[in-house]
């Protein structure tokens, strides 16, 4: 196979092109009638039209795209009020055992005994993360994973699943955290053209008219922590009092547990009714696990054991390489379809150019395939070399641009590539936190040359979007609107939005609280900002670099009133972070809104980058309360909010 047939951006001869137009044409409208929910081909069909275009042209924009944007675009954004955080995870009785010993060290280092005696273990569903809200014991909202902080509000969809209830008798908000799964037997009996319920469970939860859903269900495991609860049994209990459906879950030390998971692994697992893959182990007590803290929002106190992943052999028919939002190129090996862990495979990650060159992978060879974590395939290794290994490009195959070598990896740095464009508004739209900008609106402004960088945003009317394909006047009315209320911009959050390589908002934060303003870091050298406790001599090079690359677009910016405001103007609460937990006189939303209309920012969760604790009973010994202690964040009431507003200093 040449370079043209591997999808490297080339030209394609005339008869080519006009197949490749009625196969994308094609493509297009089933996809569309899939999602409406009244497919007119089979899979089978479908997935031969796409084998198809991707032998002719594997880097077409259709198959970049995942499911269809008009599900995307309508689903309204909303942030979530549980952090939708990850676990860290382990692959082997030996990881876990790795994992008990850093905790019994950080729990003797506070005087508590050991963390092995007392263990609880829930099920690890293979599903859609999901928060449910309820306001008085009414189900108000449910908000799929998303970003871990943003997702969508699915709420029509989630009322017709199994296993929420409409009402609970609870007062109060009520925030509850699970899974959507499809159970097996469902599967073959209403979708019997999937063979993954994970991925049968994530097309239809999010369908536009609902189709479906009654055959998906909900399994709950997690419950906001202000609640005054001793420990994860006592969660599953209320959770079930109340009428939610949970995993299987156990109680009990180290051998038990290791036990358990042998019995899973040897054949439970598989007796199921729904995927399962892992177990999630946690420090039984919410004490304990306030104790033990996050890292990265990362509970130390939980960790996901998972099952040893899969293996199968397969042929690779092709290796495309891909240029992410970043520049960076990934190769993708695709493969003869082979089915792992109930999901048909078709392309698997190879990581870098470093993996393909030692690798030596080609078209035809066979090849090990595994999907870690039961999530992601990857190509292992060569069992069997067919011939002529992959070559390398070096060319972009989105721009053509010549490519860079960058240690292991290739990059493409011309910054008029549309993956890169892509990129640095996705970076942007995020980092500003205008929840209405999807990805697929996104695409469609820069394809019609409306937008090349952030300052184009602002430029745009009502006119320009609604011109879009399923874009209204209204859809485009929010979305403006939305990203106009986030302006001023604060220093911090202008610097993270521009998307500079390695440059995150907690680097932003370090910078500020150094004394620098915009005018002294367009100013400053390496080593000024190299000098600065935490940064180092590396990533000071990084924002050096990065700012002088984005100079002409950071002074387009300012000369529109886009640039950031500085601390006096931003409000009392400026620089200050915020979690929210408990009953107020206000609601949630209200204070919310109060905190960032003064500058301050709210975050979802108890962390060593939180300033203040707002709750009801500052001497409250609630794990939320417990855990803020342990990091030296103060506990103030909504009086202490109004007082810091109005300039009053804390006691």
């Amino acid at each position: 196979m040449d370079v043209q047939q591997l999808g490297g951006g080339l030209e394609l001869d005339a008869a080519s092109r006009e197949r490749v137009r009625d196969l994308a044409e094609r493509l297009a409208r089933h996809r569309a009638e899939y999602y409406a929910g009244a497919p007119t081909i089979s899979d089978a069909a479908y997935d031969a039209l796409e084998d198809d275009l991707r032998r002719l042209s594997p880097a077409h924009p259709l198959l970049a795209r995942i499911g269809a944007p008009v599900v995307s675009a309508a689903w309204e954004k909303a942030r979530h009020e549980i952090a939708m955080g990850s676990l860290n995870k382990a692959t082997s009785e030996e990881a876990l055992d790795e994992w008990l010993a850093r905790c019994d060290e950080i729990l003797d280092g506070a005087g508590h005994g050991s963390v092995r005696d007392d263990l609880f273990v829930s099920e690890k569903l293979d599903g859609l993360s999901l928060e449910l809200i309820y306001r008085d014991g009414s189900f108000a909202a449910a908000i799929t994973r998303g970003d871990g902080d943003i997702g969508e509000l699915i709420t029509a969809n989630v009322t017709r699943m199994r296993g929420v209830p409409r009402a609970i008798p609870h007062s109060g908000s009520l925030s509850v955290r699970g899974e959507i799964i499809l159970r097996i037997s469902d599967r073959e009996q209403y979708f019997p053209d999937y063979s993954s319920t994970r991925n049968a469970a994530a097309g239809t939860s999010r369908r536009l008219d609902g189709g479906g859903c009654e055959h998906l269900t909900v399994l709950c495991y997690d419950v906001a922590d202000e609640l005054e609860l001793p420990d994860e049994a006592a969660k599953i209990e209320l959770l079930r009092r109340l009428g939610f459906a949970t995993p299987s879950c156990f109680r009990g030390d180290v051998a038990s547990v290791l036990a358990l998971y042998r019995r899973y692994a040897e054949g439970r697992r598989t007796s199921l009714d729904y995927e399962i893959d892992g177990l999630v182990v946690r420090a039984a007590s919410l004490r304990t696990q306030a104790l033990l803290g996050d890292v990265n929002r990362r509970p130390r106190g939980a960790i996901a054991l998972k099952f040893p992943s899969p293996t199968k052999l397969t042929t690779v028919v092709g290796v495309v390489w891909e240029t992410g939002p970043s520049g960076r190129v990934t190769p993708v090996a695709f493969v003869e379809p082979v089915e792992l862990v109930g999901a048909q495979v078709r392309r698997a990650s190879l990581h870098n150019a470093s993996l393909v060159r030692r690798l030596g992978i080609g078209e035809g060879d066979q090849v090990l395939v595994s999907r870690r974590n039961d999530v992601i395939p990857y190509v292992e290794e060569v069992v069997r070399s067919a011939g002529k290994p992959a070559p390398v490009p070096t060319r972009c195959s989105a721009c053509r641009s010549e490519l860079r070598v960058e240690g292991e990896y290739l990059a493409c740095r011309n910054d008029a590539c549309r993956a890169r464009v892509m990129g640095r508004i996705h970076y942007w739209i995020v980092a500003v936190g205008a929840l209405e900008w999807g990805d697929s609106l996104i695409a469609a402004l820069i394809d019609r040359g409306l937008v090349r960088e952030p300052f184009d945003l602002y430029q745009l009317s009502v006119d320009d979007i609604a011109a879009l394909e399923r874009h209204g006047a209204k859809s485009a009315e929010n979305a403006l609107a939305q990203l106009r209320s986030r302006l001023p911009l604060r220093l911090t959050t202008f610097l993270a939005a521009l998307g500079i390589e390695g440059f995150s908002i907690q680097t932003a934060r370090l910078l500020e609280s150094a004394g620098f303003d915009l005018d002294a870091l367009l100013g400053a050298s390496v080593d000024d900002l190299a000098a600065i406790p935490g940064l180092g001599p590396t990533k000071a090079q990084n924002i050096v670099q990065g700012l002088s690359a984005r100079r002409s677009e950071i002074e387009r910016l300012r000369a529109g009133g886009l640039g950031p405001v500085d601390r006096a103007q931003a409000g009392a609460l400026d620089g200050k972070s915020f979690c929210i937990t408990g009953k107020h006189e206000r609601g949630r939303k209200e204070l919310v809104q109060l905190i960032e209309d003064h500058g301050g920012r709210v975050l979802s969760g108890v962390t060593k980058d939180l300033h203040f604790l707002l709750i009801d009973d500052v001497d409250s010994t609630s794990s939320k309360a417990v855990k803020a202690r342990q990091y030296g964040t103060k506990l103030i009431s909504e009086h202490d909010l109004e007082g810091m507003i109005e300039g009053v200093k804390l006691s």
